[in-house]
């Protein structure tokens, strides 16, 4: 999965949190955590002091950077939230539009936009799939209404009462959530990552399966060991399931197939080889097989599972059931309406010539 780059802004939040923490973090661990060096971070820390007034201060006794006024908190809203809606709706259009020459455009201002984002928002893009049609989706008055309420409560650390449907039960609940961050995964739409109070863990939740929601009117602080990159890491697109291990997929495309795959990004973690044939084999590192195995089968017979073998006996025992289904039904007569139509009056006409003779 691809994601923007962190930019100044967001690391400037990321040491925010840190100090207010009282972790007392050297530049070289705030480096590492912000996947740059030394020196940008020192020169974040100048702006925090000299742009925003922090009062940043580094405290010998602790061996790390603090705060000195713990009632300082970094401004967190550098966009605001009618900007933020404009962004849902920008993505929802995003989708109407892909496949079409506005598509790149629409993405790439979007792409400048994430990076004024605050860190309980993030955009995750990737390549959307060939194989599957495209289905365009309808954005209502109330899944406006429902993003914007899931916005300010993350910005402002609300927590919320929400009545939620489940699909794979087809059965509502109702939820106490502390919304921690929302993410947008190109191809899938937005989700709600939220500690479920209910479930006593942290869940992924999609917005447009809130049928309601309020404000308890409770606040809450987001764990400062929270990291948006834990829940879709070893994941297709959002499927989560953290506690299996890394597994390499191996997929072996036919040679008319491979033309699409060697044009585009899948996954993160993929490598192409290349083979004499025209096919390719795409490898990829994944935790969850659930939505890779629909995405395979989304290709027939252009694709073959070379490994994991779990994943080689799903698609077999998923291929035997197609076919059982296929089979077990009463073949329909392919015949049109009107052929059929042709067909009565070619009788009628040599039924009235016999009576005629």
């Amino acid at each position: 999965m691809l994601t923007a780059k962190r930019p100044a802004l967001r690391r400037l939040w990321m040491i925010d949190r840190s100090l207010r923490a009282k972790q007392y973090p050297t530049a070289k661990q705030l480096a590492e955590i912000a996947e740059v060096d030394d020196k940008t971070i020192r020169r974040d820390l100048e702006m925090l002091r000299d742009t925003y007034l922090a009062p940043v201060e580094y405290n010998h006794s602790k061996g790390g950077w603090g705060y000195t006024d713990e009632t300082y908190h970094l401004p967190a809203v550098l966009i605001t939230e009618g900007e933020l809606l404009a962004l849902f709706l920008a993505s929802q259009t995003l989708q109407m539009v892909q496949g079409t020459s506005h598509a790149n455009d629409l993405q790439r201002a979007i792409q400048k936009l994430s990076e004024f984002l605050p860190d309980t928002i993030s955009l995750h893009w990737q390549a959307l799939d060939q194989a599957q049609s495209f289905r365009q989706t309808v954005t209502t008055l109330h899944d406006i209404d429902i993003f914007r309420e899931l916005v300010e409560a993350a910005l402002h650390s609300r927590q919320l009462r929400v009545r939620y449907w489940t699909a794979s039960r087809d059965a509502e609940s109702e939820r106490v959530i502390d919304p921690y961050h929302l993410a947008y995964v190109e191809g899938s739409g937005w989700y709600l990552l939220a500690y479920c109070h209910a479930r006593k863990a942290t869940r992924m939740f999609a917005p447009a399966r809130i049928r309601e929601l309020s404000q308890t009117g409770e606040t809450f602080t987001r764990p400062a060991d929270f990291k948006i990159s834990d829940f879709f890491d070893g994941t297709f697109k959002v499927v989560s399931e953290s506690t299996l291990p890394l597994k390499k997929i191996r997929l072996r495309f036919t040679p008319s197939a491979a033309k699409y795959i060697r044009e585009q990004v899948f996954h993160a973690t993929q490598q192409l080889e290349k083979n004499a044939d025209g096919s390719v084999v795409l490898e990829l590192s994944l935790r969850s097989l659930i939505e890779v195995r629909r995405w395979i089968l989304s290709w027939g017979s252009e694709c073959e599972v070379l490994e994991p073998a779990e994943l080689k006996a799903d698609i077999r025992r998923e291929a035997a059931a197609i076919l059982k289904q296929s089979t077990a039904r009463p073949e329909v007569s392919t015949t049109s309406t009107l052929e059929k139509i042709q067909q009565r009056e070619k009788r009628r006409q040599g039924g009235r010539q016999k009576r005629i003779g």
